[in-house]
């Protein structure tokens, strides 16, 4: 996932430097529109990858498999 993200970021630093080229930017505008872009992509791709991590721990198991356990766990002991 770390990969993932940080590539995402990568690309929108260069599609930033490729703007700046097009546009033609000043050196400094451009490298601060540049770090502005990767750092902001890198924490909102960070997030959405721990939502969809944490999503799972938030599902309900369905109740039978509650209830199996439960039985498991008594004839265990």
């Amino acid at each position: 996932m770390h990969r993932l993200v940080n590539l995402l970021a990568m690309m929108a630093a260069v599609l930033t430097l490729g703007a700046g080229l097009w546009q033609d930017w000043g050196l400094l505008a451009t490298m601060k529109k540049m770090i502005l872009s990767y750092l902001g992509m890198f924490f909102v791709a960070a997030l959405l990858t721990l939502a969809v991590v944490l999503v799972p721990m938030f599902e309900k198991q369905p109740t039978e498999d509650i209830e199996n356990k439960k039985k498991k766990a008594l004839k265990a002991s």
